[in-house]
């Protein structure tokens, strides 16, 4: 079990590093005019439509392009870490992992999600779509499931 938890561990540090290192394809969007148009830089409360109910979930897209998602699926499932790129105007790619545990808090696999999001109407609002794939502790695939997300910017509010 340790050396199965070793290994995941050093995949998904590798992915993380692998992600966090590599730079975006041009035109990508991660650039200072992408910045100034609103663009997906910066962090959104977004409710999750799932095949087992509603959901709701935080996300934060950064300017290097990683990605970092957490929600109320937690303790079962652990932060997400991940990497994102424009693909169009007002569209966006992201691929996430993040670990799964049971009820007692041992590590049983891992979650890949891929979306993609469409910005609008406006700069503080999307829509996107969710292709989530389940595995087991080898990567193999258990499950696959979509989630329909929608959402709102966070902003800064007046003290």
């Amino acid at each position: 079990m340790l050396k199965r938890l070793f290994s995941l561990v050093i995949v998904a540090t590798l992915i993380g590093t692998i992600g966090c290192a590599s730079s975006p394809p041009a035109g990508t969007g991660h650039d200072a005019a992408g910045l100034s148009s609103g663009g997906l830089v910066g962090a959104w409360l977004a409710s999750a439509s799932r095949p087992g109910g509603e959901g709701v979930v935080l996300l934060t897209f950064t300017s290097d392009g990683t990605f970092f998602r957490s929600g109320d699926t937690h303790p079962t499932l652990s932060v997400a870490h991940g990497s994102w790129v424009r693909v169009g105007p007002g569209e966006f790619e992201a691929t996430y992992i993040a670990l799964r545990f049971d009820e007692n808090k041992k590590l049983i696999g891992s979650q890949k999600t891929r979306i993609r999001l469409n910005q609008g109407p406006g700069p503080e609002t999307f829509t996107g779509l969710a292709k989530v794939s389940v595995l087991d502790l080898t990567g193999k695939e258990e499950r696959t499931s979509e989630t329909r997300l929608q959402g709102k910017r966070i902003r800064v509010e007046p003290f």
